[in-house]
Parts: C-alpha cells; structure tokens; sequence
C-alpha cells in the first residue's frame, strides 16, 4: 500500500505535472488575479509565437487583437470565470506575436486556495482556425446550392413565355421587311430576348451542371476556337484578341464544348472589364510540368484587392455582367480535376490562370 502511495504521489508530482503540461500541444497558460501572465507552456510557444520569457510578466491582453480589447472582452471572460468557476469552448480571437490574428476555443477556470481565495486562472486554448474555415466553406457551399436551386426554378418558370416571346417576335421579323418602321425595335427586343434566354441556360447549369464527356483535347483547338466565336463581337468594341499559344502542347482529358464555354465567359468578362476604351486580350498556353496552362490577361481596369475573393462567387460582379460567367468557368475547370486563379498586378488589368492535368492515356 505504502508502494502504491509513493508511485501516486510521484505521479502527482509538481514537476512532473509541468512537463506534462509543457508537452501538450495546446496553449496551457497560468494568469494572475490581475490578468498578469504567470506560466507559458510549449504549445503556447508554438501557437503564438512568444517565447516563455517574452510574455511570462506581461498582461493577457497582449494576445489580444484590438477589436476584442476595445470591447472588453478579457473583462467580461474575467466575471464570467469567477461567477461560473470556468468558460469551456468560447471561441473567439486571438493575435500572435508578428500581428496576424486567428480562432481559437478557450476553455478558462478559476483557481482557489484552500480558503476559497482566487489565486488565479488556467488557460487552454486550441487553435480552430482550420476547422472554423471548413464550416465557413460548408455553409457557402449549401447557400451556394440552395440559390442554385433556387435560379433553376426562376429560370424553368421563365422559360415557356420567353420561348413564346422569342418565336413572336421571329414571326413578325420574318413579315415584316426591315426597313419597315418598328423593325430595328424589334431587332432589339430579339436581342434582349437572347440575352435573357441565355442568362437562364446559365442559371440551369450552375444548379445542374452538365457532365462532361471526357476525351483527348487539344487545348489550343479549343483556345482558338473560343476566340472565333466572340471574335467578330469583340472587334465591334474595339478588343483586339493575341493569340500565343505553344507548339506541341499535349492533349488534356476534357470536354471540348465546356472548355471552350470557359475561354468565352472568360473572354467577355474581359471584354466588359475593358470597357468602352477598347483593349488587348492576350491568352497564352504552355506546359508546366504535367499541367497545361492557359492565361487569359486582359488591359482592363484590373480587380480591386477587396473583391479579389469573391471573384469566382456566382452573381458578385464588378463590371455589369450578370455575376455567373466566372463562376460556370471556375465550375468546370473544377469538373475537370483542374484549378483557377485570378490576379490583378497593380496598375495593370486582370489576369485568370487556369492549369489542367495533361492525360496520360
């Protein structure tokens, strides 16, 4: 019995206690009564960026950001921890020691003497960053569906009168001669009409996208094209498409209709982005390692850092398009196993990389 008490005592040991503690990969930190840091472990090392001897002296609220500080939140976990005895799994943020700011679960409790006197706080906290970001992307994701679904629905409903307007106006088109007065009105209400049709086509194949039939592809077939279907529309707005693509470039396993629906949404973005003024759109392909590589750069007015992440969002548009061009593109690069990415260098205008896997059949 006496064996049993010394190996538990041993167990118990302070010391012992501590490198356990120092070997979590948690943050475990010791606070005083007055919010002063006490005890700093490895993990709070490593999750910081502090050293023990940096921040042990210092008040919490260095590991603060500044929002959280001017609303008082260190005081508010401060009565929440004496009045309840702990916080378990709050989250909230925290900043590390070069300023970048990320989430964390802190659960936090109050320590007592043996008079019932607070003597000071324990502190773990976990970073969630990851985690917090993969809800964040599951909740777009079913908004994202959801509004798919929606659109459909808007666009089945839409579909029978616009047919019904579109074969009207054909109708009268075709008796009429257009010279005739109300003719060059109802060229236009046929244009629009197009324009409608096709912005419902769109909603349809983002809340169903079509399948693709994969086979051997040549990318710089396809690149050009893309480029001929929209050539004649773009040289009306005084766009001028360059193109360089590389010699020899092996095929990819693709669908040769949706990669060429992709270099046309992006070559119209372009061509809004470009505006009135006119421009150069440039596509280049090369290989890069096993990918092939198409950039689409264009002389517009570039895309401001702030919207830089909802680029390839379906309906947020910057130039007056409808907001789902980009996003079908991102949608069946994606479908292909492939990547998208945009950039806008200061001072010049956009630029989309797209990479596809070469085939090795």
């Amino acid at each position: 019995m006496r064996a049993a008490t010394s190996e538990i005592r041993t167990a118990l040991d302070p010391a012992h206690i501590a490198a356990l503690l120092d070997m979590s990969a948690d943050a475990i930190l010791t606070v005083s009564p007055e919010e002063t840091i006490t005890s700093w472990n490895r993990g709070a090392a490593q999750l910081f960026g502090w050293a023990a001897e940096e921040v042990v002296g210092r008040s919490f609220t260095v590991l603060l950001p500044d929002e959280e500080r001017d609303l008082g939140e260190l005081d508010w976990i401060h009565r929440t921890t004496l009045a309840q005895g702990s916080i378990r799994d709050y989250e909230t943020r925290r900043r590390r020691k070069d300023g970048s700011i990320f989430e964390v679960s802190l659960t936090r409790t109050a320590v007592l003497d043996d008079a019932g006197q607070l003597i000071g706080f324990t502190a773990i906290l976990r970073d969630i960053t990851y985690r917090k970001r993969l809800e964040r992307e599951l909740l777009a994701g079913e908004r994202l569906k959801t509004a798919g679904q929606v659109s459909a629905g808007i666009a089945h409903e839409i579909g029978a009168p616009l047919t019904a307007i579109s074969m009207t106006v054909d109708h009268m088109l075709r008796k009429r001669c257009d010279a005739c007065v109300g003719a060059t009105e109802m060229h236009i209400l046929q244009a629009q009409t197009d324009r409608i049709a096709r912005l419902a086509r769109q909603l349809v194949n983002l809340a169903k996208p079509a399948t693709p039939s994969f086979a051997a592809l040549q990318v710089n077939e396809a690149v050009a094209a893309a480029a001929a279907l929209v050539q004649s529309q773009l040289s009306r707005h005084r766009v001028r498409i360059v193109l360089a693509l590389a010699p020899g470039l092996p095929a990819v396993k693709g669908d040769d209709a949706q990669l060429q629906q992709v270099i046309v949404n992006l070559l119209l973005n372009a061509e809004r982005a470009i505006g009135e003024a006119g421009g150069e759109i440039r596509i280049v392909t090369r290989r890069e390692r096993d990918e092939a590589v198409i950039t689409v750069a264009d002389t517009g007015r570039g895309i401001p850092a702030s919207h830089m992440p909802q680029v390839f969002t379906p309906f947020f548009s910057a130039s007056g398009g409808t907001g789902l061009g980009l996003a079908l593109a991102a949608q069946i690069v994606k479908a292909h196993g492939g990547s998208i990415e945009a950039a806008s260098p200061p001072g010049q205008g956009a630029v989309i990389t797209i990479r596809l896997p070469i085939g090795h059949d």
